[in-house]
């Protein structure tokens, strides 16, 4: 796959993960709903930052960024669960399940940065990646 169309990949999972986390943080349910509804209003935040970073990368190297709702849904591959109601683990689970994916997906534009001689796309897939694994080691011992 193509800098930009990773560029693109990314740009529509964040959009499907803006969305998703909506639905964790008005759906969990349980004694610590407070702190995941904190949690998840900050990740669907990071998700909306995402999604405009990356759609400002794909301009910057000269190609497009996706505008199109229809468009978004279709390219988008990452993690979700849409249902009724989340526990605590539930939503965390998924979170983290979503930022793994997101990290491999990063690691991913990386290569093809690398191939394609993009060494400021390869640092901002670093600088991603690099911060999403904090995350994860934070779900991950938040869970264990």
């Amino acid at each position: 796959m193509s800098v930009s169309e990773k560029l693109n990949q990314i740009q529509a999972d964040a959009h499907a993960l803006y969305l998703a986390f909506h639905a964790y943080h008005w759906n969990v349910k349980g004694l610590t709903f407070y702190q995941i509804h904190a949690h998840t209003q900050k990740a669907y935040e990071a998700m909306s930052e995402l999604f405009d970073d990356v759609a400002e990368r794909a301009l910057q190297i000269g190609e497009k960024a996706i505008i199109c709702g229809k468009e978004l849904g279709e390219k988008a591959k990452a993690p979700f669960e849409l249902k009724e109601s989340y526990t605590d683990k539930d939503v965390l689970k998924l979170v983290l399940s979503a930022y793994e994916y997101l990290v491999e997906a990063f690691k991913e534009l990386e290569a093809s940065a690398q191939k394609a001689q993009d060494a400021t796309t390869e640092a901002f897939a670093q600088e991603k990646y690099g911060a999403l694994e904090k995350e994860i080691w934070m779900l991950k011992s938040t869970l264990a």
